[in-house]
């Protein structure tokens, strides 16, 4: 399909008249693009309460770094090392699914405070049910987490439509592609995003900025936008910013490239064999792309590179990739997080807390998901105690994140929207334009 040119003016409009159309009230996109976090109250004591409002008074000009350098300057190295940490808790020690936080899950949140929260299909019951779990992690917080969830669209919907949660069922995002509109890849990212924010959600693991190179690939498959890089990225780049748009924090993965592996890394090893230059005309062209438009944030695969490492390490646990292509080379100094660390890959290979500092040594920001968090996070604490990793480097990465929660207003407790604008008639009509 042939390219819709349109001039600012009618991007406009039909931005405008999108975001007025879910049952009449206004689309969380024509604000600011605030975040609501939570109506619970949080649990922060008063010098933590300092460091977020401090930052106001005085002639300085305030931005969300300045705000995060002061929170930074008043965390303790515990308080540091739990930031690095994305944590989930999908089901209890009898194999239930976790639709509400147990003892056991709020303890861990409470001794580790970590950066972020993941939610996945066993934390899913009703729009009440998963505001409640979301609200009673944020209260063991002192810090706001980050609130995640894989929202990509096609199979890859945590949160599914059913009769308790009417969620618009988004297509995969190569039916996306294939429109050639990236109008419409905007509104179908402003669909996801403002969905999520009803639960309370302030990020979402998408979009996947694979590029289809393979059709051995299963792990990938339509969950790319395209077998052609730059339509990947101009599609990615506009589904990143209708995610913004609706206060989201979009997350770009899985760099560097995921679309050329015919094996699962959730199994063991995926393996890339092609060279740099190889890489340069094809997987790295989205994810260059995605950081020149202002990507925040980034998920690195743990697929292996031998023509870059010379062995089979994971991307994740790759300094020549992480610090040398992602930072130096392209210049990112955004969030960067593994993937998901119970993964074949790295538990086939490594013990959690190798798996950590190793990652943090190649020059990642957040670790996701490790096997045993409570091994992780002893590591990377004694590891800084004993100056293995400087404290430096941890607070590199902490400056990181906090700047990132800053700059969405995660600190700031909002209003969740209207549970009414889940499956609402206007974001069916968006759908309804990738699906013909």
């Amino acid at each position: 399909m042939k390219q819709k040119w349109l001039t600012k003016g009618t991007i406009a409009v039909l931005l405008m008249a999108f975001l007025t159309g879910c049952s009449g009230q206004v689309s969380p996109l024509e604000s600011s693009a605030i975040l609501p976090s939570s109506t619970a109250p949080s649990k922060r004591n008063s010098s933590e309460e300092s460091a977020a409002s401090d930052v106001n008074s005085g002639s300085e000009t305030v931005t969300p770094e300045s705000k995060a350098k002061k929170t930074l300057s008043q965390m303790t190295l515990e308080q540091k090392v739990g930031q690095l940490f994305f944590l989930c808790y999908r089901k209890d020690a009898d194999g239930n699914n976790l639709f509400k936080l147990d003892e056991a899950s709020q303890k861990q949140i409470q001794s580790i405070q970590p950066g972020g929260i993941a939610l996945f299909e066993e934390n899913i019951s009703t729009v009440e049910g998963v505001r409640s779990y979301i609200q009673t992690a944020e209260s063991q917080e002192k810090l706001p987490p980050f609130i995640s969830i894989d929202q990509e669209g096609g199979r890859i919907q945590r949160i599914k439509n059913t009769d308790s949660i009417p969620v618009t069922t988004v297509p995969p995002m190569m039916e996306v592609g294939n429109t050639g509109d990236t109008v419409l890849a905007r509104k179908i990212g402003n669909v996801l995003g403002s969905e999520l924010s009803v639960f309370g959600f302030n990020l979402d693991f998408a979009p996947d900025c694979d590029v289809f190179s393979n059709p051995n690939n299963t792990v990938i498959g339509n969950r790319s936008f395209s077998s052609d890089p730059n339509v990947v990225a101009s599609m990615s780049i506009a589904v990143s910013n209708g995610l913004r748009d609706a206060g989201m924090i979009p997350v770009i993965k899985h760099f560097p490239g995921h679309g050329d592996t015919d094996a699962d890394t959730h199994v063991g090893y995926a393996v890339s064999n092609k060279t740099k230059a190889e890489l340069e005309q094809t997987e790295l062209v989205p994810f260059r792309e995605q950081i020149q438009s202002g990507a925040e944030i980034i998920m690195v695969a743990h697929i292996s590179l031998p023509q870059i490492n010379g062995d089979n390490t994971p991307a994740t646990l790759s300094q020549p990739v992480v610090t040398g292509i992602l930072r130096n080379e392209f210049g990112f100094h955004g969030v960067a997080v593994t993937d998901a660390m119970d993964m074949g890959a790295i538990t086939e290979n490594y013990t959690s807390a190798e798996a950590a500092t190793t990652a943090l040594k190649a020059g990642m920001d957040m670790i996701l998901m490790p096997k045993d968090p409570e091994e992780a996070y002893q590591a990377i604490l004694q590891a800084v105690q004993n100056g293995t990793i400087s404290e430096e480097r941890l607070d590199t990465s902490v400056l990181r994140i906090l700047t990132l929660k800053y700059k969405y207003d995660l600190f700031d407790h909002k209003k969740l929207p209207d549970p009414s604008i889940l499956g609402c008639e206007e974001h069916q009509k968006v759908v309804q334009q990738v699906t013909g």
